[in-house]
C-alpha cells in the first residue's frame, strides 16, 4: 500500500478511520513505521498498510497537478476495488 504525504496528516488519518482502517497499529509491511501514522485495512479482498506522513517531512516537490491526477488514480482504483468487493459480497449472500 502506498505513503500519503500530505499538508495534514491529522484530518487523512481521521478520514481513514471513518473509512474503516483501523490507525495507530504497529506497522505489518516496513518495520520502524511510527505505529502512530500507520494505519491498516483488512477485507477479505483488499487487506495492507497506509502509511501518512507530513507532507513537509518529504517534499515530493512534484507539481500540483500531476500530484493531484496520481491521488485521482489512486482514488478511483480504491473505489472500483470497494465497488467490485461489495458485488461479490452480495453475489454470494444469494
Amino acid at each position: 500500500m502506498p505513503d500519503i504525504y500530505t499538508d495534514h496528516p491529522d484530518i487523512v488519518r481521521g478520514l481513514l478511520a471513518e473509512g474503516d482502517f483501523t490507525c495507530g497499529v504497529e506497522p505489518r509491511l516496513l518495520e520502524g513505521r511510527d505505529p502512530a501514522w500507520t494505519c491498516v485495512v483488512d477485507g477479505e479482498r483488499l487487506s495492507g498498510d497506509l502509511y501518512v506522513h507530513e507532507r513537509s517531512a518529504a517534499d515530493l516537490g512534484l507539481p500540483w497537478w500531476l500530484a493531484a491526477a496520481i491521488a485521482a488514480a489512486v482514488l478511483a482504483v480504491l473505489a472500483a476495488q470497494t465497488l467490485l468487493i461489495v458485488r461479490l459480497r452480495r453475489a454470494s449472500d444469494r
